[in-house]
């Protein structure tokens, strides 16, 4: 099986020499730029680090009348899908790269520049160019090839270490961007559940398959009703858990806050010296709650987040409430306990995590057809898998104990 996704093999025929010699003119509000040679489209990922988009990569090597000699510079870019299935009934409409076109272009340069005030730097990937007509696509500069790399799940608490400070930075100058009448909290407040609806599959799935393992394995058993009941209110409470909340601080969220969404820098003994946030998709402003979750079930191998759980979490709140205070925040800064409750509010999207998501931990999506999977047209490997059976019986223990599982 390739180690590619098939739908990146052959890039669309309007990714040509001449979009890229326009796309390099506006980026450099310079019309004199020519190509000076091809742009050879590749992949843009390997199998498994995406789905919710098709991406290439190209070099573009230009010449401009204003400036002396040949230029280049790496590109990648996210296109939608045109192949029937199910990846482009997911990706059907523009909002998605609508989104993330306005954070690249207008809210993570203001975002940097708060916090280059206070002597922190937000760094982030060069945004070149954005359209949603005639054509879908979003293009960064690629910094791959400048030591930045893509890893797995983060196999130690210090790692976890500059993850966290970036959430922290987004959020705490987003709070400070609204503060401001900057209005984020009106420009990002797109219905998350409506977006979750493209992952209906991805949900009757995951939940199909943990009641499989309660009628099938006898220590499953006694959660089959309380799954039940969970999973026949998520239209209605997956919902409540993205609006703002009432009662704890309100933030930009990163939104798809995973291993897959971020890049690092690694040194020499392999540790991470530093992290930068990418694929800003679903941004919108609602509780960093939201986004925590996605930092102890999405980022950390299973071994850190059971060892270091309630420190990542502490962390963070160091973290966000000494920035607001550096940033010249005038409201109320929120209390830890009140960052606890706000966490149990809507624990439900924490099993929502383990539900949908935990199974792909266990299973190698160069081996398997992913999309074959989603459509229940293959049974899922890792029911068979005992580390994936213990964690699953451990963690919805700890659900039905908290009560977010119930039997009534």
């Amino acid at each position: 099986m390739s180690t590619y996704n098939q739908d990146e093999l052959v890039a669309p025929s309007w990714l040509d020499d001449e979009f890229f010699r326009d796309v390099m003119r506006q980026a450099n509000k310079d019309p004199t730029i020519e190509l000076s040679g091809p742009c050879v489209l590749r992949p843009g990922t390997k199998k498994g680090d995406h789905f919710a988009s098709v991406m290439f990569r190209t070099t573009v090597n230009y010449r401009s009348k204003r400036v002396d000699g040949e230029q280049s510079i790496n590109l990648i870019m996210k296109t939608k899908p045109e192949a029937e299935g199910l990846k482009k009934d997911m990706l059907e409409n523009n909002a998605l790269f609508d989104i993330e076109i306005r954070m690249y272009s207008k809210i993570l340069p203001e975002v940097a520049r708060l916090l280059k005030e206070i002597g922190e730097e937000y760094k982030y990937p060069r945004y070149i160019y954005g359209a949603l007509t005639p054509h879908t696509v979003f293009i960064l500069e690629d910094i791959s090839n400048q030591g930045w790399v893509m890893d797995d799940f983060i196999k130690t608490f210090d790692d976890m270490k500059p993850i966290v400070k970036d959430i922290a930075m987004l959020h705490a100058a987003s709070v400070m961007m609204e503060g401001n009448g900057q209005n984020v909290s009106g420009e990002f407040n797109a219905v998350m559940e409506d977006m979750y609806k493209n992952f209906d599959p991805m949900v009757k799935k995951g939940f199909g398959d943990l009641q499989h393992l309660a009628q099938t394995c006898p220590e499953f058993a006694h959660f089959a009703k309380p799954l039940e009941n969970f999973q026949s209110k998520l239209p209605e409470t997956l919902g409540s858990w993205y609006k703002p909340s009432k009662t704890f601080q309100n933030v930009l969220i990163h939104g798809d806050f995973h291993s897959k969404n971020m890049l690092h820098q690694i040194d020499s003994d392999g540790r991470h010296t530093d992290t930068i946030l990418i694929d800003y998709q679903v941004c919108s402003w609602t509780s960093p709650a939201v986004d925590l979750y996605y930092l102890l079930n999405m980022i950390p191998t299973q071994d850190v987040k059971d060892n270091h759980r309630h420190e990542l979490i502490y962390l963070y709140y160091q973290q966000f409430t000494e920035l607001l205070k550096r940033l010249g925040f005038l409201g109320k800064i929120p209390t830890l306990l009140d960052l606890q409750i706000e966490l149990l509010r809507i624990a439900g999207l924490e099993l929502f995590h383990y539900g949908v998501f935990a199974s792909f931990r266990y299973l190698d999506p160069t081996k398997l057809d992913i999309e074959a999977l989603l459509l229940g047209k293959l049974d899922n490997p890792a029911l068979s898998n005992p580390e994936f059976k213990q964690l699953m019986h451990t963690e919805l223990s700890r659900f039905l104990h908290q009560g977010t599982l119930s039997v009534n």
